[in-house]
């Protein structure tokens, strides 16, 4: 492959605050090979046989979400605004009836489309978890992005829940099916596209998973080298239930069974008092910030202490909606409205959370989450030529990227060095076709699983 240049652009590197305003990276194959002034780069030497003009734009690394469903395409719009008694209602009375009906013929076209509208904002690796996980792994070869996957192990029946359910008839059934599709996974996908695809193993939590299951989904991590996804201090009446069978916190119980390493990335994490945030500063796990997400259920994690400890932090989407830009306001404004301090949190920081805090959380930081020499070429330019972003100071224009940007605004996107995205149109798959089928068994879908 020849070599492609992006010139003339603000660069943000994001290894540290630095803003180059005649910026330029330059990739051969799939590895950066240049990244400063655009004046810096020796033409002659390289001859790029691609050259964009990246005038009026950002150019920065792409975008790494450490939670998704891809499957939650499905639910799109369903759930945010559905009362109920534990805040709750909208994942257990539409959410999990929807997605647990799913044909296998389903979720090619649902999880593509959920995975077009990362790619489209900007996010080129994404850390996926689901049931039947093996059929969203042709989504991610087709269109060309980097992503984990994961089989989500759960040993209860998700359909029989609610907050205020402390009974969980656990069916080990289920978790020895789980399992063996999280090694069907390994075998068949692991390393594959180019090595794109990597995948860990995702024991459900203790609120969808037995202590025993847990553990064997430990085990058959350890045993493959790979990390772990887990959903943890969640939901309303998750803690109960687990303190009431256990005698610990969902934390507490996750530190005495070995599941919280530096290798695991925690969904959620919303129920912490101050005991779990030092547990997770003291066993190193990561946590996946949803700070769109949980706010539409009418709670939010204690961030305002997370912060402040040596706990890694990193943002995920879940499910609905996926623009991480939207993500990044959440996780620096609503501690702020809760505590007044503005301090604590700017939009370099959020930024940071976004590429470099994902790529730590994945163990992937070698390879992406900065734009430096060596490192894979997961590039995104964004157009900042719009009202509103201007006009632009230099000195601030993390805060106004930050502020003001929409997924919409990302132009173009490369993933391992190869444009996935061009002008807005993704070039990998069909797009509109795609999203046609989606709708039309989105349809049938809910007229079969919604009551109203």
């Amino acid at each position: 492959m020849s070599v492609t240049l992006i010139e003339n652009g603000y660069l943000l590197p994001m290894h540290s605050r630095q803003i180059i305003a005649d910026g330029a990276i330059a990739f051969e194959n799939s590895r950066i090979i240049y990244a400063g002034p655009a004046s810096g780069f020796d033409r002659a030497k390289h001859r790029p046989g691609k050259v964009i003009n990246a005038k009026g734009k950002a150019i920065l690394p792409g975008l790494v979400n450490t939670h998704i469903h891809l499957v939650g395409a499905y639910m799109k719009g369903l759930t945010e605004d559905v009362a109920g008694s534990g805040d709750t209602a909208g994942l257990y009375k539409r959410g999990f009836p929807v997605v647990c009906s799913l044909a296998d013929g389903d979720y090619y076209c649902g999880c593509m489309t959920h995975a077009l509208e990362m790619v489209m904002s900007g996010t080129t690796t994404f850390n996926s978890t689901w049931m039947n996980e093996r059929f969203a792994a042709p989504v991610v070869r087709d269109l060309g992005a980097r992503a984990v996957l994961s089989e989500w192990i759960v040993g209860t029946d998700l359909l029989k829940l609610s907050a205020k359910n402390m009974e969980r008839p656990w069916d080990q059934a289920m978790v020895e099916k789980g399992l063996d599709n999280a090694q069907d996974l390994f075998e068949s996908w692991h390393g594959k596209a180019n090595g794109r695809i990597t995948t860990r193993i995702s024991p459900g939590g203790p609120g969808y998973l037995s202590d025993k299951g847990i553990v064997q989904a430990r085990d058959l991590a350890q045993k493959h080298g790979v990390g772990i996804n887990i959903h943890i201090a969640e939901v309303p009446g998750e803690t109960e239930f687990v303190t009431k069978r256990y005698g610990k916190r969902p934390m507490e119980l996750g530190r005495d069974l070995g599941i919280l390493t530096p290798q695991t990335v925690c969904f959620h994490c919303v129920y912490l008092n101050d005991s779990d945030i030092d547990i997770m500063a003291e066993t190193r796990a990561n946590l996946s910030h949803t700070a769109f997400h949980t706010p539409k259920r009418g709670y939010f994690p204690p961030m305002e202490k997370v912060y402040k400890k040596d706990v890694s932090v990193s943002l995920g989407t879940d499910w609905c909606s996926n623009d991480l830009w939207k993500f990044m306001r959440s996780a620096i404004l609503f501690p702020r409205v809760k505590t007044g301090d503005v301090g604590m949190m700017d939009g370099y920081d959020a930024l940071r959370l976004a590429t470099v805090g994902g790529a730590r959380a994945l163990g992937m930081d070698k390879d992406i989450g900065t734009l430096e020499v060596g490192k894979k070429a997961d590039v995104i330019l964004l157009d900042l030529s719009p009202p509103w972003y201007r006009p632009i100071r230099e000195k601030d224009l993390f805060s106004n990227i930050v502020y003001n940007s929409n997924g919409s605004d990302v132009t173009d996107v490369f993933v391992d060095g190869e444009q996935v995205v061009a002008g807005k149109l993704v070039k990998t798959v069909n797009a509109e076709e795609i999203m046609r089928e989606c709708q039309e068994r989105a349809d049938r879908i809910w007229a079969k699983t919604l009551p109203d």
